[in-house]
């Protein structure tokens, strides 16, 4: 048998994570494949992929949303802490709070013009392979919505840890 797993909401966002994770790799495994393709097609074929160029672009896209929100999770973003260890241990919930809501209100306008440019897409196609634009496009709000949650979750965890004094 193994380890029993954990059950309830943070289990179920390590699991969201780790298929997040698994997804990455493949659109980054995908992507080096079209992009290889494209290479050998123009240099050994003399014959360049029409595709190939815009495909990669939007999986790139993708992979660089979805790695923000690994990282996001992770909170391997950019931190600076200076504030936060200059004051006493007893106030640094505050500056923790105000850093985790501004990322929060950074993300929900992020979220809020994804929306505008779903309706865009929705009637654009791609140049090159005449794809709905709406695609290429849906990672926006998808990303958001998951950083949302993360930093939401981030945001709860920190204000249970910091005010415990364990910063």
């Amino acid at each position: 048998m193994g380890v029993p797993q954990s059950r309830g909401p943070l289990a179920v966002l390590e699991t969201a994570a780790r298929g997040l994770s698994l997804l990455l790799g493949v659109l980054m495994l995908l992507m080096v494949v079209v992009i290889f393709a494209q290479v050998i097609a123009r240099y050994v074929l003399h014959n360049s992929l029409s595709w190939s160029e815009e495909i990669g672009r939007y999986l790139f896209i993708w992979i660089t949303f979805l790695g923000a929100v690994i990282g996001v999770k992770e909170r391997l973003h950019v931190g600076v802490d200076v504030v936060v260890n200059a004051v006493p241990p007893g106030v640094r919930r505050i500056p923790v709070l105000v850093g985790n809501l501004l990322m929060i209100v950074f993300v929900a306008y992020m979220l809020q013009g994804s929306f505008k440019l779903l309706e865009l897409g929705r009637h654009q196609v791609s140049p090159a392979t005449s794809i709905p634009m709406l695609y290429p496009y849906l990672i926006l709000p998808l990303a958001s919505i998951l950083m949302l949650v993360y930093l939401l979750v981030n945001a709860v965890l920190d204000w249970i840890n910091v005010g415990g004094g364990k910063s």
